[in-house]
């Protein structure tokens, strides 16, 4: 049985509307400037525009588009990271011609793998990703970041409430390493409703955790 076709852009619009929602909860959690609620209710904007006027060509080269968007006209420096995420996302889906669901699973965790959990694109091995900083918060457990850290608290997740717990189960019996496993299980509780993003912690953890989770629960509804 084929996979149903996903408009991205549909997508980033869902994505829109429950940032807009948000913003100033995800505001309220950035100590710094105060803005990273507004700044991602921008990069949305742009980045649904962007997929829209380009809905007729190819999903990579839609992608694309809205990386280079973000680029150079993206909001905070967390733009650049997501502008990254999209850019791999083109990577994966080259040569495509539609997007199906298991390529919005892919999706996400490009942009949440891209975005590191604290300082810049440097700081990425040290301080982990914002998957990763989400892993922690499905086994109940913030994942501490830095080299002295605990790493993926798998174990953590692999008791996390049952739904993840069984796609981590599952996606090791069907051969996937334990950090993919990990992942997916993440991606199950978030898509499930078990995680509230905005007990992340961080403005960037809880932007990217809302982002996802209502992709994933758009996607589950169309399933």
């Amino acid at each position: 049985m084929s996979q149903p076709a996903f408009d991205l852009s549909d997508l980033f619009d869902v994505a829109l509307q429950t940032m807009t929602a948000h913003r100033q909860e995800i505001n309220a959690l950035d100590g710094y400037n105060g803005n990273h609620g507004d700044n991602m209710v921008e990069n949305l904007r742009m980045t649904a525009e962007a997929l829209r006027a380009r809905r007729s060509q190819p999903p990579a080269e839609a992608l694309r588009y809205a990386s280079q968007t973000l680029q150079e006209r993206g909001r905070g420096g967390t733009s650049q990271y997501y502008a990254r995420g999209l850019g791999q996302a083109a990577d994966h889906l080259q040569g495509r011609s539609a997007v199906g669901s298991d390529d919005i699973l892919s999706l996400v965790q490009s942009l949440l793998g891209a975005i590191p959990s604290q300082g810049s694109q440097r700081d990425l091995q040290a301080s982990g990703s914002v998957l990763e900083q989400v892993m922690g918060l499905v086994g109940g457990q913030p994942r501490q970041a830095g080299p002295q850290g605990d790493g993926l608290g798998l174990d953590d997740v692999v008791s996390a409430l049952l739904p993840a717990g069984l796609a981590f189960l599952q996606a090791q019996q069907s051969g996937a390493d334990m950090t993919s496993a990990a992942q997916q299980a993440v991606i199950a509780a978030l898509m499930g409703g078990q995680v509230n993003p905005l007990q992340a912690g961080t403005p960037r953890a809880a932007a990217g955790s809302l982002i996802a989770q209502s992709m994933l629960q758009a996607l589950d509804g169309r399933r």
